[in-house]
């Protein structure tokens, strides 16, 4: 986690520059429980009808979002994540930790700082990261869980992960699965 700053009004480009930047850092980071990352929405800015988002699919077939939000009015308090990764069976806020630490590992150069916080009117509590871009703008990513036709494990079935060296490339780099695997 980094230190926030007063944040200015995104544009179009932001949000889509951002979530783009997660989703590249996300497949960067080559976890093994991840089956696919995609973008969606039809929508370029935060909210709307459409939202723009990162669909982020498990080896269960559940998945977690995080989607562009509009900015609440006044702004949300940080809320501390916990410090050890949550089980798979909490995704939402086991998402919040992930991204929040492989931001923290990454630093990418067009994010300047990120926090986990609440979101008005939303029961769990973190719901959202808000992250301030190296233009001054802040976005607010919310996260929701689709769960799968499996279920979620009762403990992390890869506590051993690491973040690889190409999520902290920039732009991130996926490496190339040798030809022995397939």
């Amino acid at each position: 986690m980094m230190t926030f700053s007063t944040p200015r009004k995104w544009s179009d480009k932001q949000v889509t520059e951002a979530l783009d930047a997660i989703a590249a850092l996300i497949r960067a980071s080559e976890h093994p429980d991840i089956t696919a990352v995609t973008r969606y929405g039809n929508d370029t800015r935060a909210g709307g009808q459409s939202p723009p988002g990162v669909k982020v699919t498990y080896g269960s077939g559940s998945a977690t979002l995080l989607w562009a939000a509009e900015e609440p009015r006044p702004a949300p308090a940080q809320v501390p994540l916990p410090a050890d990764m949550p089980p798979p069976t909490q995704r939402a806020t086991r998402m919040l930790v992930f991204t929040d630490q492989l931001l923290d590992y990454a630093r990418p150069p067009i994010f300047t700082s990120w926090e986990a916080c609440g979101y008005p009117g939303v029961h769990l509590s973190p719901s959202a990261l808000r992250i301030n871009c190296a233009d001054g703008t802040t976005i607010y990513l919310r996260v929701t869980v689709a769960s799968g036709p499996s279920r979620e494990p009762e403990v992390d079935p890869h506590p051993d992960y690491r973040f690889p060296e190409g999520a902290r490339e920039w732009p991130p780099t996926v490496s190339v699965p040798s030809a022995a695997h397939g």
